[in-house]
């Protein structure tokens, strides 16, 4: 059992994200995986789920839309939303309530943003999430 972390980023901003979260699971002893979004292998033997994508045109990027639209039952699997955005940041904001409406269990009530490059504080609720998304996995 392992947290996922699932991105699409167009220029490096959300993998950034991607990657802190990641790295918040591990250090609160989850295993954990990065996926690019058009690798992802699927919801088997995940115990967490972060997924995320940047914004582009108002748009949620089109590989984390296909997961959203093939998104099975989640049953209360915990998740979180967050991506980043450089003049609007819609993506994250469907992406939750697509996690919310199949039933995952979303550990924080609104995703995060980041506008253009994440920040330092950024960076940290994305560890934050990822140290949540473990404790998760322990239950």
């Amino acid at each position: 059992m392992k947290v996922a972390v699932v991105y699409e980023s167009t220029r490096g901003r959300t993998k950034a994200m991607a990657e802190a979260i990641c790295e918040g699971a591990t250090s609160s002893g989850a295993e954990c995986v990065v996926y690019d979004a058009k690798e992802f292998p699927g919801f088997d033997d995940i115990c967490g789920l972060a997924l995320g994508s940047s914004t582009r045109m108002t748009r949620t990027l089109p590989m984390v839309k296909r997961i959203l639209s093939e998104l099975p039952s989640l049953n209360g699997l915990p998740a979180a939303a967050y991506g980043s955005y450089g003049w609007s940041g819609e993506a994250p904001d469907e992406i939750a309530a697509k996690l919310a409406e199949v039933g995952a269990s979303l550990v924080e009530s609104n995703p995060i943003k980041a506008k253009d490059f994440p920040s330092d504080s950024v960076l940290d609720q994305c560890r934050a999430l990822g140290g949540k998304l473990a404790s998760s996995c322990q239950k």
